[in-house]
C-alpha cells in the first residue's frame, strides 16, 4: 500500500547512519499511522485553484461583497429621495433599545467629503483622557460598611440581634421588604427604646415568627423612623448607636455569659430575614458574617457563632476544685506549681536563706548570679 511504502522510507532513511536493525510488523504499523499521506486527487479543489483563492478571493466572497456595495448604493438613493442625506436612520433591536445608523456617505458624490488619513482625533474607550473624563464627575459614594470595625460583648450582641430581628420581622408584618431595615433612620428616632419592649414569638402555623408591641404606638414609631423617601441623605451614624448599645440602659439586665436567652429559639430560615439580617450586622458592625454563621437555623445558633467565647478556666479555678476549701480545709489548692522555696517563704525563713546563699557565692535559684541563662544564650 502507498501508506506502508511512506512509512519504510521514512523508517529507512532515518536508520541510514546505523547498523541495520530488523524492524517488526507492529512497528511499521505503527509508523504508518504517524506518517500517513494523502492523495492529492482526493481533495475537493486542486492545489493551484485552493492557492488562487487565497490570494485573489473565492467567487462567493466576490458576490458577497458585490451585494454589499449595492445595498450601499441602494440605501444612499433613499436618503436622497428624502431629501436629507446626513439624517440618522433610527432602529430598533431585539430588546426594544433603539439606536442609530450612521449616515452612508458615497465619496464620489459627497463634494466636503475628506477621507481621514489617521485615528489620532478619534475617541478611544479606555486611553488616559477617556479615564481621566470619567474618573471624576462629582458622584458622592457613601459606603456600605463603616470605617472601622466595632467590637461587641456579649450582652450588645443579645440586645443587638434583638434590635434588629424586631426591625425586620416588624417591616415583614407591614408588608414591606425585610431589606428596608438597611435604609436611613430619621434624626432623634430614637427607635432602639421602642424595640426592648417588644416580643418574639412563634406563629402558631409553626412556619415563622410574630412579633408584638404592649402598644401600638411603638410599632408606628419604629416604622416611621425607617426613612424610605431619602435613604441617601438620612444615613445612619454607627458612633452614635454604638454609644446607646454600651450604654447601661440599653444592656441592662442581660448576663454576658451562660446560654443564649429564651426569645432566641425562633427561627430564621426565610431567606429574605436571614439576608436582612446579614446585612444589617454588617452595616453596623463592620463584621462580616462566616458562612458557617450564616447556615444558622434559630437566632440561638447565630448568636452562638458570634458572640465571645470565654477564656479557658485553669484547673484551679475550676467551682470543683474551689469547693475543696469547704469541704476539705486541709486540702489547699494553688493555681502553680510549688516548690521548695514556696514553703519557706510561707513559713518565712526564705529571707534568711537567701541571704547566707549570696553571702557564700553560692547559686540561689540555680544559678551563681544573675543573667547567667542569657549568658549561655
Amino acid at each position: 500500500m502507498r501508506t506502508s511504502r511512506a512509512a519504510e522510507q521514512t523508517l529507512r532513511a532515518a536508520t541510514l547512519s546505523r547498523p541495520p536493525k530488523y524492524v517488526c510488523r507492529a512497528c511499521r504499523a505503527q509508523a504508518a499511522r504517524q506518517f500517513h499521506t494523502s492523495i492529492r486527487s482526493h481533495a475537493e479543489l486542486p492545489f493551484f485553484q485552493r492557492l488562487q483563492q487565497q490570494l485573489f478571493g473565492s467567487k462567493e466572497a466576490q458576490q458577497a461583497e458585490k451585494s454589499r456595495e449595492e445595498k450601499r448604493v441602494q440605501q444612499a438613493e433613499d436618503l436622497k429621495q428624502r431629501g436629507n442625506v446626513n439624517q440618522l436612520e433610527v432602529k430598533v433591536a431585539k430588546n426594544g433599545q433603539q439606536y442609530e445608523v450612521a449616515a452612508v456617505v458615497v465619496p464620489n458624490e459627497t463634494t466636503d467629503y475628506v477621507q481621514a488619513l489617521h485615528g489620532k482625533e478619534l475617541e478611544r474607550v479606555g486611553s488616559e483622557a477617556w479615564v481621566k473624563a470619567r474618573a471624576d464627575q462629582g458622584e458622592q459614594y457613601a459606603g456600605f460598611v463603616p470605617k472601622y470595625r466595632w467590637e461587641f460583648s456579649n450582652k450588645q450582641w443579645q440586645m443587638l440581634l434583638h434590635h434588629v430581628i424586631v426591625e425586620i420581622l416588624t417591616l415583614q408584618k407591614a408588608g414591606r421588604v425585610p431589606g428596608d431595615v438597611c435604609l436611613g433612620r430619621r434624626p432623634h428616632a430614637n427607635s432602639w427604646q421602642k424595640t426592648r419592649k417588644a416580643e418574639l414569638k412563634a406563629s402558631t402555623t409553626g412556619s415563622g415568627v410574630t412579633v408584638s408591641y404592649p402598644f401600638p404606638v411603638e410599632e408606628e414609631r419604629v416604622l416611621i423612623a425607617i426613612d424610605s423617601s431619602s435613604p441617601a441623605e438620612s444615613t445612619l451614624l454607627q458612633q452614635s448607636l454604638t454609644a446607646k448599645i454600651e450604654s447601661t440602659i440599653f444592656v441592662a439586665g442581660i448576663a454576658s455569659n451562660g446560654p443564649a436567652p429564651a426569645w432566641m429559639n425562633v427561627s430564621i430560615k426565610d431567606p429574605s430575614v436571614k439576608m436582612a439580617l446579614v446585612k444589617r450586622i454588617l452595616q453596623i458592625t463592620g463584621m462580616r458574617v462566616p458562612d458557617y454563621a450564616i447556615s444558622s437555623s434559630t437566632m440561638a445558633d447565630l448568636y452562638n457563632r458570634l458572640r465571645r467565647l470565654e477564656k479557658p478556666k485553669k484547673v484551679a479555678e475550676t467551682p470543683q476544685l474551689q469547693r475543696l476549701k469547704i469541704d476539705a480545709p486541709n486540702v489547699n489548692v494553688f493555681p502553680t506549681r510549688r516548690s521548695s522555696i514556696d514553703k519557706e517563704k510561707e513559713i518565712g525563713r526564705w529571707k534568711v536563706i537567701e541571704e547566707e546563699l549570696l553571702r557564700r557565692n553560692l547559686p540561689v535559684t540555680g544559678a551563681r548570679w544573675s543573667g547567667v541563662k542569657a549568658t549561655w544564650v
